[in-house]
């Protein structure tokens, strides 16, 4: 696959033109919005050569790649012989269906239509098509261009050879997919980081440390492990010569104690979002927003790095 489509161009949609970019595809953009279209390619060129300063790509790969990005004017120039589209339009279902319908008037039946989405169902959205089997949902994690995660999830009608076909692709590009065996709202990640997301927000409302502290926890403890390892691996290695089952034996009835008195909120309580964006001013205190935008991305590229290596 060499001809990439982007359809929809916002912070998702550029993102992904510049990781397509940086790696020798030819990238068109569309959006309806001709303001979006344009601020992404901007956007797209810029992260190229942020990728150059971040030693993650070559000056000469970074001009070729803002070469090859190109916006268009309509979703027919969009999907003209083209191999794969990432789509990153808005999350709902009904704007999906629009624009399913349209991707299909126009597209090859070879071109593979792929979702960003992350948390609605690809079973719904193919629904509507009359050729559902080549469309799937690749879930990037913010920003596309920097972290290798992307999450397949196959729909009911979605082929399992376009799965294969995209996890190759992803492979061979320098992501690391990982593959669904069935649909849910949130697929992995997204499910993960909402549980982490809702204690923290309950250890916050309990008083029981400030915003900073309580990502300093996290950051500091648990989050340096999880940038190699997941948590099952994790607690193999913690329960020393016993593995994961003497981590059972011998912890995990802390554990059960823990959850207990964990709050099991279904809806975020007003004070606790307020509570938590007055928390969050001190770090704009330390840095601006595009501050610590361009330290999370170094940041995210040295980590990288570090872990390429044997």
């Amino acid at each position: 696959m060499h001809n990439i489509g982007i359809l929809g161009a916002g912070l998702i949609g550029a993102s992904w033109a510049s990781f397509f970019a940086a790696k020798g595809l030819k990238v068109r953009i569309y959006d309806v919005n001709s303001e979006v279209k344009e601020n992404a390619l901007q956007t797209a060129n810029d992260n190229l050569q942020r990728l150059v300063n971040l030693k993650m790509l070559t000056s000469k790969a970074a001009k070729t790649g803002q070469q090859n990005l190109q916006t268009v004017d309509s979703m027919k120039a969009l999907l003209t012989d083209m191999d794969y589209v990432q789509e990153s339009v808005v999350e709902d279902y009904a704007i999906k269906a629009d624009v399913y319908r349209e991707f299909e008037q126009y597209a090859s039946l070879s071109t593979i239509l792929a979702s960003s989405s992350s948390g609605l169902l690809m079973t719904r959205m193919q629904s509507v098509m009359k050729h559902p089997a080549r469309a799937l949902i690749a879930h990037p994690f913010n920003p596309p261009h920097l972290i290798p995660l992307v999450e397949l999830v196959p729909g009911e009608q979605t082929a399992s050879s376009i799965i294969d076909t995209v996890k190759t692709f992803f492979v061979q590009l320098g992501k690391h997919p990982v593959v669904l065996n069935k649909e849910v709202q949130g697929h992995i990640a997204n499910r993960l980081a909402a549980a982490i997301w809702r204690e923290s927000l309950a250890l916050l409302d309990e008083e029981v440390a400030s915003v900073e502290d309580i990502d300093a926890a996290l950051c500091q403890g648990p989050g340096l492990r999880w940038a190699m390892m997941g948590q099952h691996l994790i607690y193999e290695l913690g329960g020393g010569e016993g593995g994961y089952q003497k981590f059972f034996d011998t912890i995990g009835a802390s554990f059960e104690e823990y959850w207990k008195d964990m709050q099991d909120w279904t809806t975020i309580p007003e004070a606790v979002k307020q509570k938590a964006v007055a928390g969050t001013q001190a770090y704009l205190e330390q840095k601006n927003r595009s501050e610590w935008t361009a330290w999370r991305d170094q940041k995210l590229a040295q980590i990288q790095q570090v872990l390429s290596e044997e």
